[in-house]
């Protein structure tokens, strides 16, 4: 494509400052990875290092949001843009319905849902006293819609990051909300105090609090939703319900009574967990032999694995794309 194509591409969001998910993680002569999040966040960048990338690079693109048809095409239009070729960007798919998505505009990659990446050896399985119905870890941003928690009898709130912030919603009623920011200590206090971990949303990314839960051994009432966090559900560690304060504190209340085994909730994420790593683990491994690479991907991710898989930080593509 040429200039003219390039600058009339115009992506409807970019990160707002230089620090965002990115890693080089793997190197070698003949093929280098990238792990990145989003494809047209990072549009800034892209287009000004794309004329740079070798052929040896490869991105392997995490999804940190839902997206529907429009934003998928709206990578197909910026990678396009750029003259980039899709088989270089290998899409972590949350669940299958985005997987068919991307896909339909020639896109590859594997069921990889971002929650898989969370070191399961932060989080343990506390035998302590419950005091809430239920917990909600959630920003204090109207898409969680906290007000679903309404009529839930007992509930904690624990605001994450960004915590206050632009809420205008009134708070439903509740036992307990942090002043200040937790440390993961006390987060999963909370979680391990409670009966039932609350996930909200209709529209996010995987939302790793629904898994936090899960790997603390408490089962999750979720409202219907689109982004991956559902990919972590079944009939014993979860309860899906209706969009409304009724259903979500009725589910809350079915779910305590059901006296789920804390340990088995636990073992089920991790067993799927790892199930999907595997499925990392084969797009590395499918990558170094399409490069003709011999090096052992399950050995290299064994040894270099970190929660969350990266963290955000900014690039210096000076250095990585002269």
């Amino acid at each position: 494509m040429g200039e003219q194509e390039t600058r009339d591409f115009v992506p409807s969001y970019v990160w707002p400052n230089p620090a965002f998910f990115f890693r080089v993680y793997y190197d070698s002569p003949k093929c280098r990875i990238f792990l990145i999040e989003n494809i047209v966040h990072n549009w800034k960048w892209l287009s000004k290092y794309a004329s740079r990338f070798q052929e040896r690079d490869f991105f392997f693109v995490q999804l940190g949001w839902y997206f529907g048809d429009y934003l998928v095409e709206e990578c197909h239009r910026a990678l396009t843009a750029l003259g980039l070729d899709k088989r270089k960007f290998r899409i972590m798919f949350p669940d299958y319905q985005t997987k068919t998505l991307f896909e339909y505009y020639g896109f590859r990659g594997e069921i990889v849902n971002h929650n898989c990446f969370l070191d399961e050896r932060k989080f343990a399985v506390r035998t302590v006293p419950k005091v809430y119905d239920a917990v909600y870890v959630a920003r204090l941003r109207p898409f969680k819609r906290h007000y679903l928690a309404a009529k839930v009898g007992s509930l904690a709130l624990v605001a994450g990051d960004s915590w206050g912030g632009e809420m205008t919603e009134e708070l439903p009623p509740h036992d307990y909300l942090n002043e200040s920011p937790l440390d993961s200590d006390g987060v999963i206090s909370r979680i391990s105090e409670s009966h039932v971990g609350l996930c909200l949303s209709q529209f996010e990314g995987a939302c790793y609090s629904s898994s936090e839960y899960l790997l603390c051994g408490v089962p999750v009432v979720s409202t219907w939703s689109h982004g991956g966090r559902d990919l972590w559900y079944n009939d014993y560690n979860s309860i899906t319900c209706d969009e409304d304060a009724d259903s979500v504190a009725s589910a809350v209340e079915k779910l305590k009574t059901l006296d789920r085994n804390p340990d088995k909730i636990r073992s089920l994420h991790i067993g799927l967990a790892n199930q999907l790593r595997n499925n990392f683990i084969f797009m590395h491994q499918q990558t170094l032999a399409e490069c003709g690479v011999s090096d052992d991907a399950r050995a290299f991710f064994e040894k270099g694995f970190r929660h969350k898989l990266s963290t955000s930080q900014t690039p210096n593509f000076e250095e990585i794309f002269p």
